[in-house]
């Protein structure tokens, strides 16, 4: 008997997935014009972009420069200004002008991270079982600040994208192998991310290690034939990935000296354009202030209502509008709780950071009643792609965290929990594969805990809404 569509696999995805894009839509299309930080300075790119089709600005173009900072977003990756552009251009044939382009160029930012949310389900049904799979999913899907990154212009919503093609694609090479259809999807993800944000760039790097680790040290083949393999599925990932995004490193190179990244670039014209005390030479960083990392931790900007570390969490939980509204502060308490316990279950599983797996053959000998070990035999010593594979989402996690904190000390004192959301992923994931331990510990009886993982899907889904409709919409 054939299934029911609303009950396979393909229509539980569909309906998950869709029910992440009427969220973000309607957040997206009933909030404030800026809706998120700096917003403001990102739309001027997508406008631009709208406003002269078939050319792509420079990053010191007077017209996007901010008369406060003294640079633009221009500087940065441009592909979702494109492609909200695009929007924009839609809208207008229907007669959309003023605020009703920038919330068409927020429809791409709602697409992108709807196909992060159906990416990351993909990746959960290989990654879990099924009793599992769907938390993880609405752990990643449904976090409010994760959503709200699908809800206005930003940069964010397309990096979440790469991630999750890129999860998905280890999660395909976990089970199938280095196929070809898995190493384009690995270079597809690649180039979005190296497109998106700088800040997610440590997902291009973890990549390169799963991609040469997994190849070289685990399987049946011969050394030679995996260097062989490694070089020539690796030179068909590197080409499709220059291919697709390297035209934005060598407009850089030509156009700002050799700086392919647009960085130092940036900083100058900063330094030039900002007015006085914010150019990069007189801003008060903490490095500058002589800080020590307690001072920055513990520092509580009058503006807000937490001090900086609490100001993160909260933030990379959920804190919505130009950072100034906030979820109830005792149901952040509940989230962090809730990724402690899990990630407290991972600590009874640490074997699952071993990548080093060595099967051995023991002989015994009985003599009477007593068994007698006679010799301990290696057959094979290999290392194991999913060992390697926890171990990368561990410096998945470390990365994020490294380069905010760097940016934080040396340049701006930002108290922002997006700017370690590439961290994302990797972390609950470890938190669902806690929770899965401890529930398969202490509760046996499978239909209670199938229950109980549909009970905090849900939850996790009806905060998402209700930040929506009891923050944003009063």
């Amino acid at each position: 008997m054939k299934q029911k569509f609303w009950k396979s696999d393909k229509g539980r995805t569909f309906v998950f997935t869709l029910t992440a894009f009427v969220l973000m839509t309607v957040w997206a299309l009933t909030q404030d014009c800026p809706g998120g930080p700096d917003e403001e300075m990102r739309y001027q790119v997508a406008q631009w972009l709208y406003q002269h089709p078939g050319q792509l600005p420079r990053g010191d173009d007077e017209s996007l420069i901010n008369v406060v900072w003294g640079l633009s977003y221009a500087f940065y990756p441009i592909l979702s200004y494109m492609v909200s552009a695009v929007f924009m251009w839609i809208a207008a044939i229907f007669g959309a002008a003023g605020e009703t382009l920038v919330l068409a160029a927020r429809m791409a930012d709602v697409l992108f991270v709807t196909g992060a949310v159906y990416f990351v389900v993909k990746a959960s049904r290989r990654l879990f079982p099924e009793e599992g799979r769907w938390l993880f999913a609405a752990l990643c899907a449904f976090l409010p600040q994760a959503l709200f990154l699908g809800t206005y212009v930003n940069t964010d919503s397309l990096a979440l994208l790469s991630m999750a093609i890129l999860l998905y694609a280890w999660a395909c090479v976990l089970d199938e192998g280095w196929t070809w259809k898995n190493c384009m999807l690995l270079a597809v993800g690649m180039a979005v991310c190296a497109l998106s944000y700088y800040n997610a760039y440590g997902w291009i790097l973890c990549s390169f290690l799963f991609f040469c680790l997994t190849i070289l040290l685990c399987g049946e083949r011969r050394r030679k034939e995996r260097w062989k393999f490694l070089i020539q599925r690796g030179a068909a990932i590197s080409a499709v990935t220059l291919a697709l995004c390297g035209w934005w490193f060598v407009r850089n190179a030509v156009l700002y000296d050799g700086d392919f990244l647009g960085r130092r670039a940036s900083s100058q014209c900063a330094e030039k354009y900002a007015m006085t005390d914010y150019k990069p030479s007189n801003y008060p960083t903490p490095e500058k202030l002589g800080w020590t990392w307690k001072d920055v931790f513990f520092y509580q900007d009058p503006g807000w209502r937490h001090n900086w570390t609490i100001t993160v969490l909260v933030s990379f939980i959920g804190t919505f509008g130009l950072m100034n509204i906030y979820m109830p502060y005792g149901l952040s308490k509940v989230y962090i709780l809730f990724f402690g316990i899990g990630l407290l279950g991972v600590c009874t599983m640490l074997g699952m950071f071993h990548p080093k797996k060595r099967m051995c053959v023991t002989e015994k000998r009985n003599l009477g009643a007593e068994r007698w070990k006679v010799k301990l035999t290696a057959v094979s010593s290999r290392w194991d792609e999913k060992g390697i594979f926890h171990l990368l989402l561990v410096l998945l996690m470390v990365i994020p965290v490294a380069l905010f904190l760097y940016y934080v000390y040396y340049s701006d004192n930002q108290a922002q929990g997006r700017y370690i959301m590439p961290a994302l992923y990797p972390l609950m994931y470890f938190v669902t594969a806690g929770w899965v331990r401890l529930l398969g510990r202490f509760v046996k009886r499978p239909e209670i805990r199938s229950w109980i993982y549909r009970g905090i899907a849900a939850l996790l889904i009806a905060v998402a809404w209700g930040c929506w409709f009891f923050l944003i919409l009063p």
